[in-house]
């Protein structure tokens, strides 16, 4: 009995010690197996991370790619026919506050020169300076002839359906008669272009700097509405390219800007539109 006993009592111990050398064993084998997970767990939250930060960066190139297109687009529409030309990386033109048909114009030729002007009542002309008649190239708009006069829009008469203006500086004639009977009132011209260095070419818009026979490039001031901007990919990038328009056709301006994602080198957006100039002389 005593030894089956001692027998019995070893069988225990031995059981509880394999027991324990097991749970051991497994422990080790839990905490490798914890930190191979913890590591492939590190790794894909990193690269979630990682590609997260690439779409808000694309994102962001996106919008602001959208914005100055869409921003050029909208203005260049309205361009006053004729006004439109490039030079380098710019663009100018003179946007149309107001148009109309004239039913009453000094023209030379036709009639003598006369102290007003009148057009079919359908648009305020408040704000604009000059009365714009029959342009087609820029030297009509911007050498200073008599296709583009001054006139007082403080100074408008309207009767019957029709608004009469006094020219700033009467009498006056118009050069040319328009087939269409067209008139365009407009301000000031407008430049967009894109300047700086090349690891930060900007996009500006520029205002209020008058006529000029040659076009300046760029102008003084501006006002930024875009940057990260890219002239190079495998060769000179044009930002605006024009053509004029035809008989059968009007004229376009085609855009073709590529943005650089921010704090990158390579990485870029391409953005290409062109833009139907909607008004014709």
């Amino acid at each position: 009995m005593k030894l089956n006993l001692f027998k019995q009592r070893s069988s225990v111990s031995g059981a509880l010690q394999q027991q324990r050398g097991a749970s051991l064993v497994e422990l080790v084998a839990v905490i490798v197996l914890l930190g191979v997970i913890g590591t492939g767990l590190i790794n894909f939250i990193a690269g979630g991370a990682e590609a997260y930060r690439e779409v808000v960066r694309r994102d962001e190139v996106a919008q602001i790619g959208r914005f100055a297109i869409e921003r050029v687009a909208r203005e260049l529409r309205s361009a006053l026919p004729g006004s439109v030309r490039t030079s380098g990386n710019c663009i100018e033109f003179v946007p149309v506050g107001a148009a109309s048909l004239y039913t009453e114009l000094p023209v030379a030729g036709l009639a003598s020169a006369a102290n007003t002007f009148s057009v079919v009542s359908s648009g305020s002309a408040a704000g604009m300076t000059r009365a714009a008649v029959y342009t087609l190239n820029a030297a009509d708009v911007y050498a200073g002839g008599n296709l583009l006069l001054g006139f007082n829009a403080s100074s408008a008469s309207t009767a019957a359906g029709e608004t009469t203006y006094t020219f700033s500086s009467p009498p006056q004639q118009f050069a040319e008669h328009s087939p269409g009977r067209r008139i365009f009132f407009v301000d000031e011209p407008v430049s967009f272009c894109v300047t700086g260095p090349v690891t930060n070419r900007v996009l500006n818009r520029y205002s209020d700097y008058g006529y000029s026979t040659v076009q300046p490039v760029p102008p003084g001031g501006g006002h930024l509405l875009a940057q990260f901007i890219q002239l190079a990919d495998g060769g000179v990038v044009q930002p605006f390219q024009f053509s004029a328009g035809t008989l059968q056709s009007n004229g376009t301006v085609h855009l073709d800007f590529r943005f650089l994602a921010r704090g990158t080198s390579s990485e870029w957006v391409r953005f290409s539109h062109d833009v139907v100039l909607q008004n014709v002389p």
